[in-house]
């Protein structure tokens, strides 16, 4: 079984082809991606200041003890000193 899409007006139309088990697992990880979006949205202001913080050291910085507990600091601190 499989399901068209398809977006667009006349000469712009474009179509996606999806078969029942795609659909299936689109449907399963649906929400996992949903939940990884809200905690992303929860956190960016603690990415943000520990960003700021951190841009003018050269050792590490420990994130304040109220900072999402879910964000890999050592490794955010990796990347930014990697781009810097």
């Amino acid at each position: 079984m499989t399901a068209i899409f398809t977006l667009g007006v006349k000469q712009n139309k474009k179509s996606l082809f999806l078969k029942l088990q795609e659909l299936r697992y689109l449907s399963y990880i649906f929400p996992i991606v949903l939940n990884q979006l809200a905690e992303y949205t929860e956190v960016m202001g603690d990415v943000m200041n520990y960003v700021l913080s951190t841009i003018n050291s050269t050792t590490y910085v420990a994130p304040p003890l109220s900072a999402n507990k879910n964000i890999l600091n050592f490794r955010l601190f990796e990347e930014i000193k990697a781009l810097l």
